[in-house]
């Protein structure tokens, strides 16, 4: 049996068709790239910062941190319980996993307890930029340590000094006062990955880091956050979360503690450092009265 004889136009389809396919291929790759995506005006950038941060509306979490400022060393095991929009608890456990202190913030009210002593040292801490006494951080620090990110409606209408987008990044610089403040910025998940703040008259630089970055139930949290304080209480705060749980219904019954009726009360700014030291500088002549030496914890 013969095969069929190829018709007339047979050969010439098949030529014709991979002409057209080369013809093509060329003319895509004679075309110019992709024009990059259009940078977004700097307020409408950080309005998606702050719509990005207000999906936090409580958290709990477990974490690791480690500190050094003026020359101490200290670390500790925390627990931490947040509530939208400024009502922190956090739990210090020391290695014996005793309980060294429980920090309570609302707003700028401040509660130290300190179990051991059945003490607590109550205040208001004056700004965002003061230490609390105890802690050698800032009500500034704990929020971002906290909730992975700047407080909401914080950089908006302030003077802009510098802004640059390139692909999936941002960097912006803001006038706040005398000093600067700077945000670098994952565009793709409107995420802060670092924060400097600039400050000429108290001759100092606060970084904040945040990185290795997840998304929970829905928002994008960091493992990591470093704090770095050059000039004015130089030093170190980092912190690695073990674990992290995002808008799962936590109440303010959560967040209080009852207090004994026997604690005793005293001024914020008479609380000592509550992290365990773990260079044992500080118990070069410590007392062996437990009850009341604090010199070895930082």
């Amino acid at each position: 049996m013969q095969g069929k004889t190829p018709g007339p136009h047979g050969p010439h389809r098949a030529g014709r068709s991979w002409l057209l396919a080369s013809i093509g291929l060329l003319l895509l790759s004679c075309r110019p790239p992709a024009a990059a995506p259009p940078q977004l005006p700097v307020e409408m950038l950080l309005r998606e910062i702050d719509a990005a941060s207000a999906r936090l509306q409580d958290f709990r979490g477990s974490a690791v941190v480690e500190t050094s400022f003026a020359n101490r060393r200290g670390r500790a095991s925390l627990r931490i319980r947040y509530l939208n929009p400024a009502r922190f608890r956090i739990d210090v456990h020391g290695s014996l996993f005793q309980i060294l202190a429980v920090l309570l913030i609302h707003d700028r009210q401040v509660r130290l307890y300190i179990p051991r002593e059945n003490t607590v040292f109550e205040g208001t801490v004056g700004t965002g930029d003061a230490t609390i006494p105890g802690l050698d951080l800032t009500l500034e620090d704990v929020r971002a340590a906290v909730t992975g990110t700047v407080a909401p409606g914080r950089y908006g209408g302030l003077p802009v000094a510098d802004y640059r987008q390139d692909g999936g990044s941002a960097a912006v610089t803001l006038v706040v006062g005398n000093g600067r403040r700077s945000l670098w910025i994952d565009t793709k998940t409107m995420s802060v990955t670092r924060e400097v703040s600039e400050s000429p008259v108290n001759r100092a630089t606060v970084t904040r880091t945040y990185e290795r970055f997840r998304r929970r139930n829905g928002i994008w949290r960091p493992d990591r956050i470093r704090i770095t304080r050059e000039g004015h209480q130089a030093g170190t705060f980092e912190l690695n979360y073990r674990t992290q749980s995002v808008n799962r219904g936590l109440k303010p019954a959560d967040i209080d503690v009852r207090l004994p009726e026997t604690v005793v009360r005293r001024p914020l700014e008479e609380a000592a450092p509550v992290f365990e030291s773990i260079d044992g500088a500080s118990k070069d002549g410590a007392s062996d009265d437990g009850a009341s030496d604090r010199s070895g914890r930082f």
